[in-house]
């Protein structure tokens, strides 16, 4: 168990300093808004979780330690968008279309709606005076 968790909190460490480095550079760079990291790091975050969920698939090249470093810490870290798609192509594997479409659904509009939520509460809180 100590070590799967720390495999998961090294792969965790390099995911976190991965996708500032790839928001960083592109800003940097090219100038972009942050919204731009964002969605590279989730389309790579996707691609790689599926050549890693097609390895894991076919073959036990990978061992458990490995694939917590990979799949749970790095890929976890860079985006958990990756393991969102990864779940919904479970649902899809199993042919469970209206749960997977419900699942990726209410993800998407409950995780927005609990951010707007807590971004208005903590903004009236602080306006309030209560972090005075």
């Amino acid at each position: 168990m100590i070590t799967m968790l720390m495999s998961v909190g090294a792969g965790g460490a390099f995911g976190a300093m991965a996708r500032y480095l790839i928001g960083a550079v592109l800003t940097e760079r090219f100038g972009v808004s942050s919204w731009v990291g964002t969605i590279v790091v989730n389309i790579a975050g996707c691609m790689f979780m599926g050549c890693l969920a097609a390895l894991m698939a076919s073959s036990g090249a990978l061992s458990p330690n490995l694939r917590g470093f990979l799949a749970v810490g790095f890929l976890g870290a860079l985006t958990t968008f990756s393991s969102y798609t990864l779940d919904g192509y479970g649902f899809w594997m199993r042919d469970e279309l209206l749960s997977g479409f419900l699942y990726l659904s209410a993800s998407v509009i409950l995780s927005l709606g609990g951010f707007m939520l807590a971004y208005a509460g903590m903004r009236l809180a602080m306006e309030g005076g209560a972090w005075n």
